[in-house]
């Protein structure tokens, strides 16, 4: 059975904590988790900054979760009590337009329904990963993780499983095809790792003069090329090492609207481009849709990960031990301001990969 309350580090207003306890209150369905590592992202980053226009506070921040059930409602979830499993970040609800047109954008909370982002002002209140307890919602989709890798590395399941969505479910990808990745961060790294295991004849990675070690990981995980374009013209360099242009271009660049021209202009002509990350609402400049129609492109938004990439990152997990490079950063939970200043890059990105919080 779960304790009576959990420690929980509130959000209360952009860059300010509270260490809080709040109840682990009896409930009619669902179940908790015993939380054992919460990954950072670029989403919780943007919420602890102030920068976010989705983002209601007082909330417990944290959507890259992964732990042991503690208590659940055998009819809803699946798993027996201690079994570690990774929890989905979306919740769906099964019945809006969204969930039935199987988006990753349920409209049922507002204003966005994933943990993480729900405010701790909606009972039962415990919605983020940066607490002892996560409440699993009935709507929440759970699936069982190794317990050989440690709970940070385990929590790296959801980049993995959004990198498999980006790079392979979304354009398809088949043996054989060339692929070139915009941006070195978890989510790029793990496209890396999804293009190379489903067969990609080739891949390439691109980041900045602050993506240094995300680029060397980048190598040590087998990509055919790196290139640091504060240094270096990407499309030379991808001509230079691949001598055509991509079948798929990903745009997992963080709050820069420029790559999306670029990956238009990099893609072959008939080739896909994922763009996977948001910019901020920043207008993209110098655009011309002339580009989409003369080389007859296919352009697809990405915003999460399918349930089946969740399945193949858990597996993943299991048999990658290179997966260890992932996590570079770990804080314990009462260090929560420090692991989001680090996340943020304030505390210097020589060394940074991702950043995650344990219990």
């Amino acid at each position: 059975m779960p304790s009576p309350t959990a420690l929980a580090m509130v959000l209360v207003e952009p860059h300010r904590f509270q260490a809080t306890r709040l109840p682990v209150a009896d409930i009619d369905d669902g179940g908790w988790l015993a939380v054992e590592s919460t990954l950072l992202s670029g989403v919780d980053v943007q919420a602890w900054s102030g920068v976010s226009r989705n983002t209601a506070y007082p909330l417990i921040l944290g959507h890259e979760v992964v732990g042991r059930i503690a208590e659940a409602d055998e009819s809803q979830i699946p798993f027996s009590i201690g079994t570690r499993v990774v929890v989905e970040s979306s919740i769906r609800c099964g019945t809006c337009r969204r969930c039935k047109n199987r988006l990753n954008s349920c409209t049922l909370r507002n204003p966005v329904n994933a943990y993480g982002r729900i405010p701790s002002t909606e009972p039962p209140a415990l919605w983020g990963g940066l607490a002892e307890y996560l409440y699993l919602d009935h709507g929440a989709r759970l699936h069982a993780v190794t317990d050989d890798v440690p709970a940070a590395v385990a929590a790296f399941a959801h980049p993995l499983a959004t990198g498999f969505t980006w790079a392979v479910e979304i354009p398809n990808l088949q043996p054989g095809d060339n692929v070139m990745i915009l941006g070195p961060g978890p989510r790029g790294l793990s496209a890396l790792v999804a293009a190379k295991a489903v067969g990609a004849g080739w891949v390439g990675v691109s980041g900045l003069s602050d993506d240094t070690e995300r680029l060397a990981v980048a190598e040590r995980l087998g990509a055919d090329m790196t290139v640091n374009s504060d240094l270096d013209d990407i499309p030379a360099a991808v001509g230079d090492s691949l001598g055509s242009r991509p079948d798929v271009v990903i745009d997992v660049t963080s709050d820069d609207p420029e790559a999306i021209p670029l990956a238009l202009d990099l893609v072959r002509a008939g080739g896909q481009v994922v763009i996977g990350s948001t910019k901020g609402m920043k207008p993209v400049n110098q655009l011309f849709a002339d580009v989409v129609v003369l080389k007859e492109l296919t352009i697809r938004g990405a915003f999460g990960a399918s349930s089946a990439g969740y399945h193949w990152a858990t597996r993943q997990l299991g048999i990658d031990e290179r997966l260890d490079l992932m996590v570079s950063h770990e804080f314990g939970l009462s260090e929560a301001p420090r692991a989001l200043q680090a996340a943020a890059g304030l505390l210097g990105r020589d060394e940074l990969v991702s950043v995650a919080v344990s219990i």
